[in-house]
């Protein structure tokens, strides 16, 4: 009775929010399914949009596959999509970085184990594994221009003529001698000036 009441709460949750024995059973015997009627459509509908996210990773295919087959909008469909991409992970989204991470991490645990217990002949063999899986260090590429000196220039336009002052060389003066620099590259304008710079 007390699995009855269970299952009888679990109808009214939404299906992503359905526990993952309830789900599995369904998949695993549809006609004895533990889900309400309204969750096995929509579960079936989610399952059949994750296997065809395999073969087809375009999504406005699925739309059109789907729209044949139920009579359902769009905006449901879309939804069953968003669900199937969170519920079963295909081979188009599957994490292969967090994968590769865990299998390094699983087998550096094996390695502390086998070094822990004593067992130098499982110890090597775990550590020739790691070796294979992470592989060699690719050789670096060095960049002739990298150890290159650069040189910055401050570019002055005085009087119509363009000077390039070094930027250590500005770095240099002094901060009297920096100030009589940016005064004699700044020329106030009246507001004539001003507007025929703007009419121009």
């Amino acid at each position: 009775m007390n699995n009855n009441r269970l299952t009888a709460s679990k109808s009214k949750a939404a299906l992503e929010e359905q526990s993952y024995d309830l789900i599995q059973q369904h998949i695993i015997d549809p006609e004895n399914s533990p889900l309400p009627e309204h969750l096995r459509v929509q579960c079936n509908r989610v399952l059949q949009i994750a296997r065809l996210l395999d073969d087809y990773p375009n999504e406005s295919h699925i739309i059109n596959i789907m729209l044949a087959k139920y009579r359902i909008s769009r905006t449901q469909i879309r939804k069953d999509i968003a669900l199937a991409k969170e519920l079963f992970k295909t081979q188009h989204q599957f994490d292969w970085d967090f994968w590769y991470a865990w299998m390094i991490k699983d087998q550096i645990q094996l390695i502390r184990d086998c070094k822990l217990k004593g067992d130098l002949k499982q110890w090597n063999n775990a550590k020739k594994v790691l070796h294979q899986m992470i592989g060699e260090k690719p050789a670096s590429v060095e960049d002739p221009r990298r150890m290159e000196k650069n040189v910055f220039y401050i570019q002055i336009n005085s009087m119509g003529q363009k000077v390039d002052i070094p930027l250590n060389a500005v770095r240099n003066l002094s901060q009297e001698e920096q100030k009589v620099l940016v005064d004699s590259m700044y020329t106030p304008i009246d507001d004539a000036q001003a507007e025929e710079i703007m009419n121009s």
